[in-house]
């Protein structure tokens, strides 16, 4: 009830607080999860960032992905039958940080910053690609095998349970040496592999909700199975579906450096190949290892920190710690 201005008397007319613009309300969650959750915020934010260096990494590299440097020889002889002397250049091999190159440069004189760029670029591309496709195909195996139970789930989780059997890196070395290595070959091949494991974790969520009252209620009114499947049990199952999807990028990641530093990935500029060609200059070049590895390290740790943070604050068991 509301008091006229006008006449003084009581209306039906009720007073609706002001609501909050609609960019506030999308940040409060957001803003909950880094109080709630500092740690998980720190590494959400390094794994954007990692992200966007991704993303607009060869945009702003300094130089070529592939560009030799070289500088004047000084002990530049054309009458010396020395070969280190005779040569009017020599290559910028293993230099050390300058204004220049703020990394240093590699064995093969390229600049160690562009190629780390690069390389993040290729390592969000596969990352992203192939928890992408491993999450949809095994968030559907998932939900399929857990609603409609019985005969089909004891089915589909022997498929299963071989697939996962299998040694994961041997399967990749296998299907590399089948045929040429490229970057949709090895999309193709790290997603396969995180299928099987997506949809044992949806499945789990699947078997807590296919019993719940709603679903019950679908199934007496007549709603077909697929329509229950896809309005009803996985918008109930998002949660766990976007948190091992956070965690399978740091997964995939970290096997495509696995196949190159083997030597086994696509051609071109890759944290694991940086770590392998600096290898062999560890003890008097550390940087060369440090900067492919480290990359490595800190991409993997942060979206894995941050998937579990996002599972701490969107499982009901978890939320109350």
């Amino acid at each position: 009830m509301s008091v006229s201005a006008n006449t003084g008397e009581l209306t039906n007319e009720f007073v609706r607080p002001q609501e909050a613009p609609r960019l506030v309300r999308a940040a409060r969650p957001m803003v909950r999860f880094f109080i709630q959750k500092k740690i998980g915020g720190i590494a959400f934010l390094i794994a954007t960032t990692i992200l966007v260096l991704g993303i607009i990494g060869p945009w702003i590299a300094p130089y070529g992905k592939d560009e030799p440097f070289q500088i004047a020889n000084p002990r530049y002889d054309v009458s010396s039958d020395d070969p280190e002397e005779f040569r009017q250049f020599i290559g910028l091999r293993l230099e050390t940080p300058s204004w220049d190159h703020l990394l240093g440069t590699d064995d093969k004189n390229r600049d160690l910053l562009t190629r780390m760029l690069f390389g993040a670029r290729r390592s969000m591309l596969l990352g992203f690609g192939a928890a992408l496709i491993a999450t949809a195909f095994g968030s559907v195996l998932g939900v399929v095998s857990g609603y409609f139970g019985g005969f089909v789930d004891l089915v589909v989780q022997r498929l299963v349970d071989s697939f996962i059997a299998f040694p994961p890196l041997l399967f990749l070395l296998l299907l590399q040496q089948t045929g040429e290595a490229s970057l949709m070959r090895t999309i193709i091949a790290l997603s396969f592999l995180n299928i099987f494991g997506v949809s044992r974790v949806v499945r789990s969520a699947t078997l807590a909700v296919r019993n719940d009252v709603y679903v019950e209620a679908g199934r007496v009114i007549g709603v077909q199975p697929p329509r229950m499947i896809f309005r009803h049990v996985l918008p109930n199952v998002f949660a766990p579906i976007i948190i091992i999807f956070s965690t399978t990028i740091g997964g995939a990641i970290l096997a495509e450096s696995t196949l190159a530093f083997l030597g086994l990935a696509p051609p071109g500029p890759s944290w694991g190949s940086m770590v392998n060609d600096g290898r062999q200059f560890f003890a008097s070049k550390p940087i060369l290892v440090a900067v492919g590895g480290g990359a490595i390290t800190l991409t993997v740790l942060s979206f894995n920190v941050f998937g579990d943070a996002l599972r701490d604050v969107l499982d009901p068991r978890l939320r109350g710690g």
